[in-house]
């Protein structure tokens, strides 16, 4: 498969999941840590944050390193 068709694969499923409402990434980097931190409990925030998540892969890839950083050590 071409580079050409990968993308406008990629760019058809980004425009299909485009949402009236969605967070920028600046935006998302604000609300990150309360997420993380269980301190966001409305679930239309939850949802356009994982959203967000899914859709930026610079977003998603560092919302996994934090989660790592985060998760509790079992070595001990």
């Amino acid at each position: 498969m071409s580079e050409r068709v990968t993308a406008q694969a990629l760019l058809r499923r980004l425009l299909e999941s485009t949402r009236e409402r969605e967070l920028d990434c600046d935006q998302f980097q604000e609300l990150i840590a309360p997420w993380l931190d269980g301190k966001i409990e409305d679930p239309a925030v939850k949802a356009l944050l994982e959203h967000h998540r899914q859709q930026c892969p610079e977003c998603g890839e560092e919302t996994e390193i934090l989660l790592r950083a985060l998760a509790p050590d079992d070595k001990a």
